[in-house]
Order: structure tokens, then sequence, then C-alpha cells
């Protein structure tokens, strides 16, 4: 459980013992301390008195703390400070005319931003001459430091925005200055602004801060160290920049970004823009990779080789199309220096539940401990749904997060809101389930690709924000339609292998793989997937088709070869999707977008309507669906495919199987505002159920299986 900490607690450190006290009288095991909105740092010698006191209470009571440090507003101010180099650049491009060698540019400001950042520098200018860009020195430029605020001319449609209102009310500021009078066409410019509240992960400010943050707790027994989301503001109208960043991308990558800046917003997919932007967003990740391996290390060196390390990276819960700009556009890497799976989810939003519970379930059985965590927040929860979404925690066999403890807290205040009762009685039941499950892991026949290259070598927040919708969308059906699955990235795919017609990886063993958005993929990913659907394995790409691996080799052949069909280029795609819909620059709730297909018309998917949006290889076991966000259309396409050993009667009932050696176990649950009702065949029995919200039946070979749960009425009989 987290707990909020205000300036009274640190101040009058006495008052956390009742609140630790009744945490551990809830059966909370955890405790993780959170410091927001006060006027101490994690380096404040109060601050670390108070957790001095708060962890000394919960060792005497049994409980452990993990403290979260996390790279906010709080903690980089403070590095600031101590660090002035550890602070990362936002890197903005603007765009004019010239007029007689003259230019005048409005650079816009992140969002936000409430005040003028400080302009530092014009970082690079481009000349773009009909197509071809060349190189600009400006010597000679003036800038209107103060900005002018005025209203952006798009929408968000979240859930915590009013639909209509605008997204932010940017600032800008305007930037003037000449070129010889001989110069024409539109002049691209990159300008640097200094920022005091994101951090350049890549810096040695930032691990020398880490590192002397972390000794001011040398003394104390921590249990835990770690941050709740790696950093904010990470919108598509800036780039993060650096001058370490700067130094670690051309170390990593063998140039100069500041030669190629343009090429990161160029038009189109060249092979020369597909490699700039795939090491800009891989160089971005890598460095918030290395600021938290530098925190784990060190953590480790000062609390043992068993501390608690964990950071979510879905920083926005929903899946927000922001975390690329944040630095964390590989989830999948960066869970590499976690101890468990972690993610985080907002309950008002069903879609970003299930992405998060079955992200954070396939994350999780990566790490050492195969555990998965989720941070569950939200501003006005109610008792319905804190049940059921206890239960659906349950049924993926989720650790519970909450963050809400402490009147300090910024969302629901427990103990004082009236669901705290429903929270604690569901957290114990929980924890006694995940007890029972142990070791044993779900079976899971489909896994579908959560990659990122496809959207950084694309960079437009319109496809990352379908991609994003395909996601959330198709991870909410399945959990509706209790179809296991697993998200895999292109590392999985890579290093995995074709066993008799099954792909075969370090998570799981699948005969439906499933690629949406697999334009870029490394050249092993491809050739694997190529011989899994050539050994009979069921491959479904989605969305914009394969065109190229990592090294600008073309794709295009080898995908039309596969389906039997005429070669489709990623650029014509993408101008038939914008030829009839603009996307818009975040996650809408569904999109019905896609690709007019030609072909052989027997082998044509077409919708109700009769478009064309898919193409079946000749054998039958290869479909390539070209809608963005196709849903119904996927889940026709491998429903005949799906084969389990479960067979539920009932649209009251979710369920989910587990296996451990012999030992099978099926976790039920009913679905919101109902109670288990219909029927379930398993390990030759017909189990017809009346009652209750949540079940488990567990047997082993040839043994009648034993059906738990309170408040469940079920009749059992053998199949004949």
């Amino acid at each position: 459980m987290g707990l909020t900490l205000r300036d009274e607690n640190i101040l009058h450190p006495e008052k956390l013992d009742d609140m630790v006290r009744d945490l551990a009288a809830s059966g909370f095991e955890i405790i993780r301390p959170f410091l927001r909105n006060v006027n101490f740092t994690h380096r404040s010698p109060e601050t670390v008195k108070a957790i001095a006191r708060l962890v000394s209470v919960a060792h005497s009571l049994g409980l452990k703390v993990a403290l979260d440090c996390e790279p906010h507003i709080l903690v980089a101010k403070d590095m600031a400070g101590s660090f002035p180099g550890s602070m990362s650049l936002r890197l903005v491009r603007a765009q004019g005319r010239l007029v007689n060698g003259h230019f005048k540019l409005h650079v816009e400001h992140p969002s936000g931003s409430s005040r003028p950042l400080d302009f530092l520098r014009i970082e690079a200018a481009f000349l773009d001459e009909g197509g071809s860009f060349r190189p600009v020195e400006i010597q000679d430029y003036g800038i209107n430091g103060e900005g002018e605020i005025y209203e952006t001319g798009y929408t968000f449609s979240e859930h915590y925005y009013k639909e209509g209102r605008p997204a932010a009310r940017r600032m800008h500021t305007h930037l003037w200055g000449q070129l010889p009078s001989t110069a024409s066409g539109q002049l691209i410019v990159y300008a640097t602004f200094k920022d005091v509240t994101r951090i350049d992960f890549w810096s040695q400010g930032c691990k020398d801060y880490y590192d002397d943050m972390l000794e001011c707790y040398r003394d104390i027994p921590l249990d835990g160290v770690g941050w709740d989301e790696p950093a904010t503001d990470g919108d598509w109208g800036q780039y993060l920049y650096g001058e370490a960043f700067a130094a670690a991308f051309s170390r990593l990558n063998g140039y100069e970004l500041k030669s190629s800046l343009h090429l990161l917003d160029a038009p189109g997919t060249s092979s020369a823009s597909l490699k700039v932007r795939l090491d800009y967003y891989r160089t971005l990740n890598e460095g918030l990779y290395e600021a938290q391996r530098n925190l784990a290390l060190k953590a480790k060196s000062l609390f043992g080789d068993n501390v608690i390390l964990g950071s979510h990276h879905t920083w926005q819960g929903e899946g927000n199309i922001n975390d690329y700009r944040a630095g964390a556009s590989d989830y999948f890497r960066l869970n590499d220096n976690m101890d468990a799976g972690y993610t985080d989810c907002c309950w008002w939003d069903p879609k970003s539940v299930a992405y998060a519970y079955t992200l954070a379930s396939s994350l999780g059985r990566l790490t050492p401990s195969g555990e998965a965590e989720v941070n569950t927040w939200h501003w006005k929860p109610t008792n319905s749904l804190t049940i059921y979404n206890a239960r659906l925690i349950s049924l993926y066999d989720i650790t519970w997060f909450n963050i809400f403890y402490g009147e300090g807290s910024e969302v629901a205040r427990y103990p004082a809101h009236y669901t705290w009762p429903h929270v604690v009685a569901e957290t114990k039941r929980n924890r006694d389930l995940q007890r029972i499950i142990g070791r044993a892991r779900p079976v899971t026949d489909v896994a579908i690709l959560h990659g990122w290259e496809t959207i950084c070598g694309v960079n437009q927040p319109g496809l990352a924000g379908a991609h994003k919708t395909f996601c959330l969308n198709t991870a909410e059906l399945f959990v509706e339609q209790s179809i296991a699955f697993d998200w895999v990235d292109t590392r999985l795919l890579s290093d995995g292998r074709v066993e008799g017609g099954r792909f075969v990886s370090a998570l799981g063993s699948y005969s439906i793989l499933i690629l949406p958005y697999a334009s870029f993929l490394p050249r092993q990913a491809w050739e694997n997937c190529k011989a899994f659907a050539q050994a009979g394995g069921k491959l479904v790409f989605v969305g914009p088709p394969p065109d190229r691996d990592l090294s600008g080799e073309s794709l295009r052949a080898d995908f039309a070869e596969l389906l039997a069909s005429p070669e489709l280029s990623l650029e014509e795609y993408l101008e038939g999707v914008n030829a009839v819909a603009t996307l818009p620059p975040y996650r809408p709730e569904s999109l019905d977008v896609g690709y007019p297909l030609s072909g052989e018309e027997a082998r044509l998917l077409c919708t109700l309507e009769g478009e064309p949006h898919g193409m079946r290889s000749p054998s039958g076991n290869c479909v390539y669906l070209s809608d963005l966000d196709p849903r119904r259309e996927l889940l026709d396409v491998i429903t005949p495919w799906l084969t389990s050993d479960v067979a539920c009667f009932s649209d009251t009932i979710l369920w989910r199987l587990y296996r451990e050696e012999s030992r099978s176990l099926l976790i039920l649950i009913s679905r919101k505002d109902r109670e288990l009702s219909g029927l379930v065949r398993v390990a030759g029995h017909s189990l017809e159920f009346s009652g209750g919200t949540i079940a488990r039946v567990t047997w082993e070979e040839g043994h009648v299986p034993l059906v738990e749960g309170v408040g469940v009425s079920v009749q059992i009989k053998p199949i004949s």
C-alpha cells in the first residue's frame, strides 16, 4: 500500500505510527512511502528521520518498506540544485518560410508549461529546398522570451477531460532573424529550452544524485527502492535532449544526432529517417534503463541482493502515447531491471484495466519473482467498482498495489474513504488466492506483439495513438471473451523457435501469433515468424503491413509471397489511411479505419458493408487485416483456431486456466454486478454454477474436480 507523506508526517513522524499499525492490521504486507506536494526532499534530514521511524515500526509489525523516489518535479528540482548538468533539455521544432532571407517563427512550448521556458539556443537549422535538406548556420537572431498564451487546435477525449475542451493552453516564443537574401524555401529550426522538471537519465549527475540520496538511508534497513513512473510531460510537441544524451547517442550509434535532427520529422519513412528515429528512441529508452539499473545496483549494495525493485513505465495509466516521448518506448527492455512486472491503470477505464493486467502478467513472468503488480488509481471509486476490479485482479494473479493511503493522497484518501472496508477485505482475499496459485502459470495459446519499432520508425502521434487504441481495445475484447494471451516483444520473437508447429519463447508456447503494426521488424524476428507460418502455425498481421527490417532491407516481397497477394508498401498504406481519415494526436476510443485490399476474390475478407479489409493466404493459416483497430473482425479470424481444455457456456462467467506440472487450477469470476451462473465443462466433468462471485476449480489427471468459493453453489456430473 502506498502511503502519501505530508509535511505534518515528516515533522512529526510519530503520527505515522497509527497509520502503520492500521495497515498491518488490515493485512497489507508492503508500505511504499511517497513524497508529493511537500516542502521536503528525499535528502532532507527530516524526511530521513521520518522514514527511519516508519521502517522501525513497520518491521516490528512484520511489514516491509519500499521507498519511492520517483523522478518527478520534487526530485528533479532537488537534483538540478546540486547537479545542474543533470537536467534534460526540451527540443522543439519550428518551421516557417523565408522571405528575402528573413524569418519569423513561433516556437511552441511543450504542454504543461504554464510559464515561458528558458530559451537556450538554436541547436540546429535546416533549409528545405523542395525536399532536399541543407544545414544552415544562424548566427544572428532575436527572441521574445516572454511568450504568449493561446489555445491549441485539437481536443482530448480522455476521461479526465471534458469532451471538446482544448487539451492545453500553449505558450510560444517568437524567434526572428535573417539568412543571406539569396536563401529561399522552408526554414526548419530545432530550438532547445531549459527546464528543471525533466532529467537527462544519461547524465552523471542523475546517477550521482541517486547514489547520494540512497546514502542518506544507509543506516536504515529498507526492504525496497523504486520509483512510480519514469517521468511526465513527455508530449509529442517536444523531444528530450541534453548534453549527456547527445554524447551517449554519438557513442552508441557512431554519428552525431545534431546534424540529423531534421530526419526525425522528415516526411515519409526513408531508410535514413528510419535509422535516426530508431536510434533516437532506442538511446532515450536505454538512458532510462541505465538510470534504473544504477539505482538498483546502488540499492543492492546498501540493502542486500533481495531488495524489492520496481517501477511501472506506463506512466499515464491508460497506455498513453506520451510514454514514447518520455523515454519509455520499450517496456520489455525496461522490464529487465525489475523484480516483477509493473504497470499502471485507472479503474474508470475498463480498457486500460484489461491492458494493464494482461501486460503486467506477461512482463512479470519474465522477471525473477514471476509476479505481476499493478498500481490502480481512481478519483471516485465505488464499492461495486472496487469489488469487481478485485475479482479481475485475482483472475490475472495480480498483486494489488494502491497509492491512496493517507490524507495527503491526491485521489481517494484511505482509510477515510467509504470503500476502505472493501479494499481491506478484497486485498486479503486476493493474497490468499495468490498463495494458492503459487507458481502455476496461465495457459496461453495466443501471443500478440507489443513492439515499439514501427511507432518510433514512423514517428507520428496519430499512428502511436492508433496503436494504443488497438492494444487497449483488443485486450478488453479478449478479456471479455476469456481468451488467454501474452504480450510479446520483438526480442522474444527473435529468440524464439518453432517446434511441432508451435512458436516457443521464453514466455510461452503458442499456436497463434498476432503481429499488429509490424512494419519494421528485426530480420531474425521476421524469419522466425515466417518459419512458424510455413510450419502451419496461425499468423495474423494487423494494420500497417510488414515493410522493412531494421537495417532497411525490404520485407514487402516476402510478405506478398506469404499471402500470395500484391505487394503493399507502408507508404502506400499510410497514404490510403490519410486519404480517408485524419488520425488524432492522442488515443481515440475506437477507429473504423482500414486500407481497401485487392486480390483473389475467394481469399478476400470483407466487412459487413462489403469493404475488402483482409486477405487470407492460400493455405488459410496466414491472414492480413488492414484495419487499424479490427476488434470483432480479428476475433472472427482467430476463433476457429482456438482450442482449450475448458468449455464455458455462460454470459456471466470469466475464466482463466493455470497449470503447474500435474496440477490444474481454473479461476472463475462473475462479471460486474452479476453472480456465477452457467455451465462449465472441464476435466471430463460438467459443472453447473449458481451463486457466488469467485470460485476456483482444482484437479489432477484422472481425478474429480474440487470446487471452492464463498457462496458458490455447483452441481458436478461426469460427462458420459
